[in-house]
């Protein structure tokens, strides 16, 4: 069974809300509205509609300072106790959420927070994945994979393990083709940056 993703938005801070993304993915996205927000856009009506059963809208009502980051911790909050394994993203560029990621992540929460929705891990494209899995190899921090059993769980790690059997082959498939890595006969996993 796959983790669900829940992408909490935070609406007054990033408008952008690339929704096709969500298409054939374990993914519920939570977009908040603040007292601003009396109406939306028909291009993002239409996707919302599109979306319907991925989409959930909270209108908050309140103004006020940092009101609607409150309101997006309860839900939070609320959507953790339903589901505790499931991955917890807020999309904004206001880095006073990082607090709350790290309180999630030391109660052994996957959480994080990003600033555009091509951002979020599970939502790349193959391209997008490979520059991504690229990066956290050259990062001196980053465990290296010896054999490609254990390389494919470390990606599915990276991706909240929302990717198929087909986008985890055709990942691995390209960082060969871009000679980030190698896999041998006996599948030993080579890195070539």
């Amino acid at each position: 069974m796959s983790r669900t993703n829940y992408i909490f938005v935070d609406f007054e801070n990033v408008q952008e809300t690339d929704l096709d993304r969500l298409m054939g993915k374990p993914i519920k996205v939570v977009l908040v509205l603040g007292e601003r927000h009396k109406s939306l856009p028909v291009v993002l009506v239409k996707k919302l509609l599109k979306y319907a059963s991925q989409v959930d809208l909270v209108e908050t009502g309140r103004g006020g300072k940092n009101a609607l980051d409150l309101i997006l911790a309860h839900h939070i909050g609320t959507a953790k106790k339903a589901d505790p394994q499931g991955y917890f993203h807020i999309l904004s560029r206001d880095k006073g959420f990082d607090a709350l990621i790290g309180h999630l992540r030391d109660s052994g929460t996957l959480a994080a927070r990003h600033a555009a929705f091509s951002e979020i891990p599970v939502l790349m494209n193959n391209d997008e994945r490979v520059e991504f899995i690229t990066q956290h190899f050259k990062s001196k921090k980053a465990p290296r994979a010896g054999k490609r059993k254990a390389l494919e769980s470390q990606i599915q790690v990276l991706f909240g393990k929302a990717l198929s059997p087909s986008e985890l082959n055709d990942t691995i498939n390209a960082l060969i083709g871009r000679k980030v890595l190698e896999i041998t006969p006996t599948d030993e996993v080579v890195y070539r940056i």
